[in-house]
C-alpha cells in the first residue's frame, strides 16, 4: 500500500529503505527511494550500507587531492574506501585482518596490516610523502581509544577525524588542541 501524501511510489515499484527489516515493513517517505531500473537486487541492497560511509564522508568534506585514511576495513570501510577514491581522494587503509587489507589493495588503496608496526601514524605520514594526512573516516568497531589516537597523530593541523563506527573516546585533548583538530561522530 502507499500512504497518504506519498505519491512519488505506487504499489509494485521496486525500493529501497532504512526502516525496519521485514517482509512488510511502514517506512517514512523520506526513507525510502526507488531502485532504479537497471540496478539489480544483488547490488541495490548495498544502498543502507554505502549511505553510512557516505554520511561520513560528507561530515569529513573531502576535496579532490586530498588524503584520507579509513581505520576499520570491513564493509562500511571497503565501501567509503571506494567512495572516496571515486571523489579523487587518495585513501590509506588500516585494519588488523590480512584479508581485508588485501581486498582493499585489490581497488587501489595502500593498506598496513595493524599489527605489522609500532607506529601506524608514522607509517600514514611517511607514505603520504612525510606530510600528514587531510583526514580520517573511523569505521572500526573496537573499544579501544587506539583508532582515535592514530588519527589524532596523523592528521595535519585542521585535519578532520569522522567516527562512523564504535571506539573509546578517551580523547587525548593535547592532540587535538595544537593540531586544532575537528572531530565528529556520524549518525
Amino acid at each position: 500500500e502507499i500512504g497518504k501524501g506519498v505519491n512519488n511510489f505506487k504499489v509494485g515499484d521496486r525500493v529501497i529503505s532504512n526502516g525496519n527489516h521485514a517482509e512488510f515493513v511502514l517506512a517514512p517517505k523520506n526513507l525510502v527511494a526507488k531502485v532504479p531500473e537497471q540496478v539489480p537486487n544483488d547490488e541495490a541492497v548495498f544502498t543502507v550500507i554505502s549511505s553510512i560511509g557516505l554520511q561520513g564522508i560528507r561530515l569529513a568534506n573531502p576535496t579532490l587531492g586530498e588524503t584520507f585514511v579509513v581505520s576499520g576495513l570491513g564493509l562500511i570501510g571497503l565501501i567509503t574506501c571506494q567512495l572516496l577514491k571515486a571523489n579523487g581522494c587518495k585513501v590509506f587503509g588500516l585494519d588488523p585482518d590480512k584479508e581485508k587489507c588485501e581486498m582493499a589493495e585489490s581497488f587501489g588503496v595502500k593498506t598496513l596490516l595493524l599489527g605489522d608496526l609500532d607506529d601506524p601514524a608514522k607509517w600514514c605520514v611517511e607514505n603520504n610523502n612525510s606530510l600528514e594526512v587531510d583526514g580520517f573516516i573511523i569505521t572500526a568497531n573496537t573499544s579501544s581509544n587506539q583508532p582515535v589516537d592514530i588519527a589524532a597523530k596523523a592528521c595535519r593541523k585542521r585535519g578532520r577525524i569522522v567516527l562512523v563506527g564504535v571506539t573509546g573516546l578517551n580523547l587525548k585533548r593535547d592532540l587535538f588542541y595544537k593540531k586544532e583538530l575537528l572531530f565528529q561522530v556520524s549518525c
